[in-house]
């Protein structure tokens, strides 16, 4: 019914709309609702009859926008309470709670808070470290029930906006809290949006002092507005202030850094199969890699031991390295490291998964009785590290108890060797040049566990499974691909292999700026890569034409017309690229081979004679000239070609054939045969070898093989 009303609010029948949703209200045991959808039918039904009366409204139009908006508000609140109703888990569990037993006001909470406060004194008895937990516990719990309270919540009214911005500015709210209140209102939006919320995240951006709280806010508008586009497009006020943002050179780096981010975690899937397909079990399979003094060993003893080894270890090397590279970029390569660390009590509260990380959390406090961590320490690098995110340093804090009493004594110890680590001026100043990117990688990172390992997940639509291609919005696309920003994001897309999306963005780009060679290569080799070839050559004559004869270019060119059948083209491209190149022997194997394709088998041969007289091993070339001497009826050239293939150390099975159909069109069928089940033993089955075979049936007939004879073969050698 929700679609049905949507639709018709969409079509502006607003009469109708509102006689539904009162309809799909009327279940609910909800007065306040249905007396908010009596009084918008109230005002639409004295608007109709002004009209009809002719009366001149100067606010008509905006009487109008109001109840239209109210209507979406309205449909959305009726069918986000009826879902509830029905629902089952954690979400529907606190919504029920609250309702039951409404949680306190944005007020109070601030009371709460302040009162949870620490004193300045550091704990010296067992009685002070009990009422220093008692304030983190309480402190916790008024932390839960802000974000629970927040998350479950429907439309605020002005006034709860109000008590919010007040709470937020609040001197009793700590960065933390105020991190969490953010994300709370971002999961609320993405849930069911509420204009106010949508504000409230605009005056964080705009007005917190804390760049965690800040990059939060933004994300958190992003994802907003790219999950609730047509619910933001009826706030003009919204969108205003989302245009003002393109004037904002900061805001657009920051949105920007954000989007890359979100790209990176379509990596993050990829990275965990690595992880677990190739990494893992190579140091599973090779007990050696596993020893701890195989670094120290090298190569020519690892080479005694055992070649294989040198050969994994090369392997595994490179394939860290790739993952080392990623890492610099802002991939999130530890989700795998850290996913089997969620099932601590700690995350069964949703709030926990975007809590800062702190000792001061009870869960820690009781551990490490809020003893200093030694930053030189491994546990002390882990957890002041901006690599790993806000849930991962709880998941290594709250594991390390699990380990033996030395081990965890090893962890909390001063590493030796300081020299070799950077000073903490040089930490500092490097992780403030980086701090944005970083807040916001380790806050993305969050979202991302949150929503893939979190117990009750699946009760909520994940939004990592979407694009999350935010430029794609026509909302924030002009804050996305504002000036160097849309080269970027292509550049981004088409590094990683997205050539779909790269191709859109270079398409765009071309328009911007058809002046650029550069632009209309990429967009050529993104289509290229889509196999979209007539589009690639269109693209590439355009980089053609911008810059004349380059090599990179006409080469592409040449393989878009071979791979679109044009041969003809492709071999004329070929020869341009070879007039400057003219020993590249790729180049002259791809120009015989068109020349092949165009039955040009004279000029075909003596490229190809070109290749074997220069290559080290000249099987490919040869294979080509033999075939070109069968399909010119030179059958005698051709056999002597084959001799030589099938006199290697091991012919292939495309060897036997084709010197098998030279037998056969020149008449001796015996030696034909003992030609093609020497193939026939190279496939994996009969059926196979027979389709190879008759895959060549056109080549025959064109060597004036009778049709029934191909077949007739064909079933001898079906024969057991």
């Amino acid at each position: 019914m929700h679609k049905e009303i949507i639709q018709l609010l969409n079509e502006k029948r607003l009469k109708e709309a509102f006689a539904q949703i009162k309809e799909a209200a009327e279940t609910l045991n909800n007065w306040e609702l249905k007396s908010q959808i009596e009084a918008q039918q109230t005002t639409y039904h004295y608007m109709l009859q002004y009209t009809e009366m002719g009366t001149q409204d100067p606010q008509r139009e905006a009487i109008y926008q109001q109840l239209l908006c109210k209507g979406y508000e309205l449909a959305d609140k009726t069918y986000f309470l009826k879902e509830q109703e029905k629902a089952y888990g954690y979400f529907a569990d606190k919504f029920r709670k609250f309702a039951q037993t409404p949680a306190h006001s944005f007020k109070e909470i601030g009371f709460m808070l302040e009162a949870a406060k620490q004193p300045s004194f550091t704990p010296q008895t067992p009685e002070e470290e009990n009422q220093v937990l008692q304030n983190y516990t309480l402190h916790q719990n008024t932390v839960d029930e802000l974000f629970n309270k927040i998350w479950v919540s429907t439309q605020w009214s002005e006034e709860e906006l109000q008590e919010a911005r007040d709470l937020l500015s609040s001197s009793s709210m700590a960065a933390n809290d105020r991190a969490v209140m953010v994300s709370a209102v971002t999961l609320s939006l993405l849930q069911l949006f509420d204009q106010r919320k949508f504000l409230l995240l605009l005056f964080a951006y705009q007005q917190d002092p804390e760049p965690t709280v800040t990059q939060r806010a933004l994300t958190g508008i992003a994802l907003a507005t790219y999950f609730q586009s047509d619910r933001v497009r009826l706030y003009p006020e919204l969108v205003s202030a989302l245009k003002l943002m393109e004037d904002d050179a900061t805001t657009l780096k920051q949105l920007h850094d954000i989007q890359i981010i979100f790209l990176l975690s379509r990596e993050t899937e990829k990275i965990d199969k690595k992880m677990r397909e190739e990494i893992i079990p190579h140091i599973m399979r090779n007990p050696k890699l596993r020893d701890p003094e195989l670094k120290v060993i090298d190569m020519e003893d690892l080479e005694d031991l055992n070649p294989e080894w040198k050969k994994d270890m090369e392997q595994m090397n490179q394939q860290i390295h790739e993952l080392g590279e990623l890492q610099m970029e802002g991939a999130d390569t530890y989700m795998m490291a850290f996913s089997q660390l969620k099932t601590f009590p700690f995350f069964q509260e949703a709030a926990h998964w975007f809590y800062l990380f702190s000792l001061k959390v009870p869960d820690l406090y009781k551990i490490y009785k809020g003893t200093p961590l030694n930053e030189k320490s491994l546990l002390g690098l882990m957890v002041n590290s901006p690599a790993f995110c806000d849930s991962d340093k709880f998941s290594f804090c709250l594991a390390l108890q699990s380990l033996p009493q030395d081990q965890q004594t090893l962890m909390r110890s001063k590493l030796g060797g300081d020299e070799m680590m950077p000073s903490q001026n040089e930490l500092n100043q490097m992780l403030e040049e980086q701090k944005l990117n970083a807040l916001q990688r380790q806050y993305i990172h969050n979202l991302y566990r949150f929503y893939k390992l979190w117990r009750f997940k699946q009760e909520m639509h994940d939004i990592f499974k979407d694009q999350l291609d935010f430029w794609n919005n026509d909302l924030l696309s002009p804050l996305l691909l504002k000036g160097e920003y849309h080269g970027q994001i292509a550049g981004y897309l088409f590094s990683k292999g997205y050539m779909t999306e790269a191709a859109h963005l270079y398409e765009t780009l071309a328009e911007k700026d058809p002046a650029h060679a550069e632009t209309w290569q990429k967009l050529g080799f993104a289509y290229q890569k889509d196999k979209n070839y007539e589009k690639a050559i269109r693209a590439y004559l355009q980089a053609d034409a911008l810059k004349a004869n380059h090599a990179w270019t006409l080469k592409q060119l040449a393989q878009c017309y071979k791979l679109s059948g044009e041969y003809a083209q492709a071999a004329t491209f070929y020869r341009k690229v070879l007039e400057t190149d003219p020993d590249n022997l790729h180049l002259l194997m791809q120009t015989g081979q068109c020349l092949t394709a165009l039955k040009n088998y004279p000029e075909a041969i003596k490229v190809f004679y070109k290749v074997e007289f220069m290559e080290t091993h000249p099987e490919k070339a040869r294979r080509a000239i033999g075939w070109c001497y069968f399909m010119s009826g030179k059958y005698e050239e051709a056999l002597r070609i084959y001799e030589k293939l099938l006199a290697l150390e091991t012919p292939q099975v495309n060897d036997w054939l084709n010197s098998g159909h030279v037998y056969l069109a020149m008449g001796n069928i015996s030696q034909a045969l003992t030609h093609y089940r020497k193939a026939q033993a190279g496939c994996e089955s009969e059926e196979d070898f027979i389709a190879l075979f008759l895959a060549d049936k056109a080549a025959l007939e064109s060597q004036k093989v009778a049709e029934s004879q191909i077949y007739l073969i064909a079933d001898i050698l079906r024969q057991k």
